[in-house]
């Protein structure tokens, strides 16, 4: 995290449960930070080398902390879909064998317009940019980060 203070320009630090809040080290004065998708990615921490534990991380991390936002699906006792829906985009990450299918969709009023497929080194990048994206501008996913443990 590259914060600075507005006030005075010194080093900020997140204070608390709530690391998008800071305060001046130097100064006091109390600061807003965002968050970015390093920081997502960090405390996602996905394997992305095994499929099924890669299902099992993300369904464990996006239910925990996006709750009914999130869907999983179960076939023959292991995690076979796996879905958030973070405002207008919908991610999906589908088990086929042992590889992932890893789809982006546009949703206009909960339809699904346009569906991208990623390889999932491009896809989970983009689940980070977007889960940081809804949690800096949505101030319930406030408790959803917190979830991540983003540290």
């Amino acid at each position: 995290m590259n914060n600075r203070c507005d006030n005075c320009g010194a080093p900020a630090s997140s204070s608390g449960p709530d690391v998008r809040k800071g305060v001046c080290a130097y100064c006091g004065f109390d600061l807003s930070m965002s968050i970015d998708s390093a920081q997502i990615a960090a405390g996602m921490q996905l394997d992305m080398a095994n499929a099924v534990a890669f299902l099992q991380q993300l369904a464990r991390a996006l239910g925990h902390a996006f709750g009914p936002r999130t869907k999983v699906e179960w076939s023959q006792g292991q995690i076979v879909k796996v879905s958030v829906e973070l405002g207008s985009e919908l991610f999906v990450a589908l088990l086929d064998i042992d590889t992932i299918i890893a789809q982006k969709k546009k949703l206009v009023r909960g339809v699904a317009l346009k569906t991208a497929i990623h390889p999932i080194e491009i896809w989970v990048p983009l689940l980070h940019t977007a889960i940081a994206a809804h949690v800096n501008t949505n101030a319930k996913a406030q408790a959803a980060l917190a979830q991540l443990r983003i540290s």
